[in-house]
């Protein structure tokens, strides 16, 4: 993951959890031998990230962003390496040249966790990408220790710009060097979270994805048991930006679920129809964990006349929609609800109610579906209710 853009409108390409771990105070330690970069306090407790039963952060700026947020994910924030940090055996550089003061470094901190950038929770985590400086990607010895060095007063400004946010280094969490150093930082609740890396690769099987995750999740716990993890996945393979299969996505999130502490999703898109799989078991995984799923005896299916899950800006179309009665017994005349909650989409239909149903007798109508032009969000979750049911539906909105 690299994107160190600071732009507004730009984006990059790349079982039951416990219950959120509040870090232990922890005396600092001394600083290793190498360059003094300021004095570093005591931290008090570990902040605390949101107390979902499994949180979903992602990383999301820009325009026609999917908005993942409106299926129940928390927005976080992402620090790019704008310095372009670099440690060797003699000094730490940034930009080749003096580290920044901690005013500057504080302000690029608030930048991202802005509204023009990723507009991340007070509370969310804040995982810092610095990844020449990442510690298992630092050559041992000298050049560790002034990383080492750097990284504790990084992240001591970066508490200090966010003190409310867990912070977190983006890293490669299934390799070890240097390790040692890395535990410290947790030790010393300057880390207070892990974010390893957990895309997913063209040729990749998923029990490959799997083996990797799980040495990252072994390390991650072999350090610091109490803090929680939180991978990072895109739905696109990391290679090419294809989007991963539905199953694929779903075995992720499963898999996430039963190992890790939360995910974030980092910088996702929904550009096209490819996309329509992933967005579509997203919603599902999201229903499940926010217990907002579909439910009742009526279930909805529908496609939009694209043929796909996509909509336009700017359109009105009709929507083919079914409702079958999926109990065992006959269910009762039930009216059904306007289309709302997605702002900027309103849908009305072209019959009011659906009639009394056999169990597995079906009714069709329509939908009227407008999409208003001024619609940003990539993505959008209707809802078509009854009195009796209640179906998520997810859509791509194109222009």
């Amino acid at each position: 993951m690299r994107n160190s853009t600071v732009q507004s409108g730009t984006t990059g390409q790349p079982g039951t959890s416990p219950a959120p771990r509040v870090g232990r105070m922890r005396r600092a330690t001394a600083v290793l031998a190498g360059p003094a970069l300021g004095a570093i306090p005591l931290l008090g407790t570990t902040p605390a990230a949101a107390a979902d039963p499994f949180p979903v952060f992602v990383n999301e700026r820009g325009a026609d962003r999917p908005t993942l947020e409106q299926f129940g994910s928390t927005r976080s924030t992402v620090v790019y390496d704008v310095f372009a940090f670099t440690c060797t055996a003699t000094s730490c550089t940034a930009n080749g040249g003096a580290l920044p003061t901690q005013a500057v470094f504080e302000a690029k901190v608030k930048e991202y966790m802005g509204a023009n950038q990723f507009g991340g929770a007070a509370t969310a985590p804040v995982v810092l990408d610095f990844e020449d400086i990442e510690l298992t990607q630092v050559a041992t010895g000298a050049a560790a220790t002034h990383a080492y060095n750097l990284w504790r007063t990084l992240l001591t400004w970066t508490h200090n710009a966010a003190p409310s946010a867990p912070v977190c280094h983006y890293g490669y969490d299934w390799l070890t060097q240097n390790q040692a150093l890395i535990k410290q930082l947790h030790d010393d609740d300057l880390l207070n979270c892990f974010a390893p890396r957990a895309y997913f690769y063209t040729a990749w099987t998923q029990a490959e994805w799997d083996q990797r995750l799980d040495e990252a999740v072994t390390h991650d716990r072999t350090i610091a048991p109490d803090h929680p993890i939180y991978p990072y996945v895109n739905p696109t393979t990391i290679e090419n930006g294809a989007y991963v299969s539905g199953n694929t996505w779903a075995h992720m999130f499963e898999q996430v679920k039963a190992k890790a502490d939360g995910v974030i999703v980092w910088e996702p898109t929904a550009a096209d129809s490819t996309a329509c799989n992933w967005v579509a078991q997203h919603s599902y995984e999201m229903g499940v964990i926010t217990g907002t799923g579909s439910s009742g005896p009526l279930k909805a299916t529908a496609t939009p006349p694209s043929g796909n899950c996509t909509v336009r800006r700017g359109t009105t179309v009709s929507v083919p929609v079914a409702f079958a009665n999926t109990s065992t017994t006959a269910t009762a005349a039930t009216a059904l609800t306007p289309v709302s909650g997605a702002t900027g989409i309103t849908g009305t239909w072209a019959s009011g109610t659906v009639p009394a149903l056999a169990p597995g007798a079906t009714y069709a109508t329509t939908l009227s579906l407008t999409v208003a032009p001024t619609r940003t969000a990539g993505t959008a979750l209707l809802h078509l209710k009854t009195g009796l049911s209640d179906t998520r539906m997810s859509v791509i909105v194109l222009n």
